[in-house]
């Protein structure tokens, strides 16, 4: 123990004032009547005082208020080392059970168990144990402890997960985990140790010397031979009516295998196949009907084999029409309007390009629309301004172009940026130097590098971001909030007039980024692996709900409000509800999961012969090890127990005060 301020133990000296007034005690005088009072002679009043001490209790409250708070300034620490019970004498088992998906494979588990409990009971009396579990990531069950009957309990609420064990991630985990521990270690690492759970550097599955003890790496193996699998590794639609279900083999024989097609859970279709042993086969299914919006498919085969999780898949497909969207130009027969219309419709999610000719708009059909393009903006006269200002003030959206035909202008319409004339005429098509990557409407876009273009030099405003820049920052692409909406402005022609982006595989991709990002449309990606997140960030918005296969609810009311990420731990459907609308994500095992194909035993030989050597190094650093343990003795403050206990004793010393300090005064 330790003070931190240790002359204000100095205020122990206030303990004297309780214990002197307490010695002080006033005789007052009773007086009685009496009959006359004129033949006594007068008396002199005394005031005795008695050197005695009264109202013990009191007083013992009152010494205690001034030591208490002697201590509170005085601030004392004590010093505990982290696992105090545990010695440089003690072994610890660190037991890591892998639960991932393909522990779930016939008797993989039971014998993983049974393996773990041997461990527990083997253990010496001077020994302790800490239980973990690994499989996408690294869980702590139990923490150190010597009683095997806690850790048996927790062992027995385990269970294989959804998860793909990768033994690198699990071993860098470990090593952040139990450095605090002083005690010799032992690594039980129970799995069935697959070839696809190999980390990618050799070096990454070698535990660090922790505080200079050397770990001890024992493999327990639950499986020694490839054990035959087959699974849906694949679902495609295509044409709106056909699915491509694709059945993979692993270690096995060729076999025939029932596939079921299931759509928003009916039965469609089914039909027999002969399966790859060692290969992909694939079944496919024509003229499937689907109902407008988002569909849940699951295939299946049969019959079931040693893992089963892996025998149905799931998708989902959006059978939705496509989104109308409005293009503004002054000539509809332009190669802007062929290259704009072609990259819209080609699109992921498809659109349906609806050419309007500025001449002949009614501006109260913008209206009808989530966002829509604008050709050149140098079209757009001061009255469409002030409609699609209006437009987007109430939450439009637009992308908009602008060419050579803007150069007679002193600004742009809507954005009231200035023009410089005369620049673009002298000026050569220069390439991007910069992309804002971060911006959704850039994120999956790649290529802009080998995009050329000449650029009217326009400065952006301080209400501008820029996302797309040339050299010196000269705006390419920016972009503008206008009340609750957005306008996106590149300075350049949508042909290929001024730059050869039209005709740049980088263009068919951001316009389909653009207009997930204008129309506000979820950028949920639908099939997600299990025990991955669901990044509501990408939403668009904040979710408003989502629940989980079973129809549980995720987020509180207070979570409704706010993007997040959500941990997917079960396979099958989550529905997310989101700005745009209801949505589902499919969530199915790692597929890596599913190839139960072992590590080779001689890898894992030397797996443990690595770690022995690295092992025998760290005896050398044992007694380094050890001053560092020191240093990193924990400091506890109890001046926090003090002050609870301060205000209790002054609450005491009150009320015990007005019960025994009542002033009793006689009568004349």
């Amino acid at each position: 123990m330790a003070l931190i301020g240790p002359l204000f133990l100095l205020g122990l000296l206030g303990i004297g004032l309780p214990i002197w007034l307490h010695r002080l005690e006033t005789q007052v005088t009773e007086r009685s009547p009496f009959a006359t009072t004129r033949f006594l002679e007068p008396a002199k009043k005394r005031i005795h005082v008695h050197k005695k001490l009264k109202y013990l209790l009191l007083m013992a409250l009152r010494i205690a208020f001034f030591v208490i708070l002697a201590l509170l300034f005085a601030r004392p620490v004590f010093f505990a080392a982290p696992q105090a019970a545990i010695t440089e004498d003690t072994t610890h088992h660190v037991i890591v059970v892998d639960t991932s998906f393909s522990m779930s494979a016939d008797g993989s588990y039971d014998t993983a168990l049974d393996e773990a409990r041997g461990i527990i009971n083997g253990m010496g009396d001077d020994d302790v144990a800490s239980l973990y579990s690994a499989s996408s990531g690294v869980s702590s069950i139990v923490p150190v402890t010597a009683d095997a009957a806690i850790l048996t309990e927790a062992l027995n609420g385990l269970a294989p997960g959804n998860g793909k064990l990768d033994l690198g991630v699990m071993v860098t985990s470990l090593n952040a985990l139990i450095e605090q521990s002083q005690a010799n270690f032992i690594l039980h690492v129970i799995s069935d140790f697959q070839q696809s759970g190999q980390a990618v550097r050799f070096a990454d599955m070698i535990p660090d010397v922790i505080n200079g003890r050397p770990v001890t790496l024992e493999v327990v193996r639950v499986q020694t031979q490839n054990t035959p699998n087959f699974a849906v590794d694949s679902v495609l639609v295509t044409n709106r009516t056909t699915v491509e279900a694709g059945i993979r083999g692993y270690a096995s024989d060729n076999s025939e295998r029932t596939v079921t097609l299931l759509v928003n859970d009916a039965v469609q279709q089914e039909q027999a196949i002969m399966a790859n042993g060692t290969g992909i086969a694939f079944a496919v299914f024509n003229d499937v009907a689907f109902a407008e919006g988002d569909n849940r498919i699951d295939i299946r085969i049969s019959p079931v084999d040693a893992l089963a999780g892996d025998d149905e898949r799931h998708a989902v497909f959006d059978n939705s029409p496509p989104a109308p969207v409005l293009l503004l130009t002054a000539d509809p027969e332009s190669r802007g309007v062929t290259y704009i219309s072609a990259a819209l419709e080609t699109a992921p999610r498809g659109y349906e390009v609806i050419t309007q000719n500025i001449a002949d708009l009614d501006a109260r059909i913008l209206q009808r629309y989530p966002w829509i393009v604008i050709e050149d903006m140098g079209a757009v006269n001061a009255s469409l301004a002030a409609a699609i200002t209006e437009y987007v003030s109430g939450g439009g959206a637009v992308l908009a172009g602008a060419s050579e035909s803007l150069l007679g202008q002193s600004i742009i319409p809507v954005l009231d940026l200035g023009i410089n004339s005369t620049a673009l005429r002298r000026e050569s098509r220069s390439p991007i130097t910069m992309i804002d990557n971060s911006h959704p409407a850039l994120r999956e876009s790649a290529g802009w590098g080998t995009v050329n273009m000449q650029t009217l030099p326009v400065a952006a405003s301080g209400d501008d971001r820029l996302l797309i820049a040339q050299a010196g920052d000269r705006p390419v692409l920016i972009e503008r909030a206008i009340g609750r909406g957005r306008f996106m402005l590149l300075t350049t022609a949508l042909d290929n007039t001024l730059t050869d982006l039209p005709v740049k595989p980088v263009f068919v991709t951001f316009m389909a980024e653009a207009a997930r990002y204008l129309s506000n449309e979820n950028l949920l990606i639908r099939e997600q692996v299990a025990e991955s997140f669901l990044q509501l960030s990408r939403s668009g918005g904040a979710s408003g709900q989502v629940y989980d296969p079973d129809g549980e609810s995720l987020l509180s009311l207070s979570d409704t409000t706010r993007a997040q990420d959500i941990a997917l731990n079960k396979t099958g459907f989550y529905r997310v509800i989101t700005p745009g609308g209801d949505v589902l994500v499919a969530v199915n095992p790692d597929r890596r999961e599913s190839d139960l194909t072992v590590m080779d035993a001689q890898v894992l030989q030397n797996w443990q012969n690595v770690v022995a050597g690295k092992a025998g190094a760290g005896d050398a650093a044992l007694a380094a090890g050890q001053e560092t343990a020191v240093e990193n003795t924990e400091e506890r403050e109890i001046w926090r127990f003090f002050l609870i206990l301060l205000v209790i004793i002054v609450l005491a010393e009150s009320y015990l005060g007005n019960q025994h300090l009542r002033v009793k005064t006689g009568t004349l």
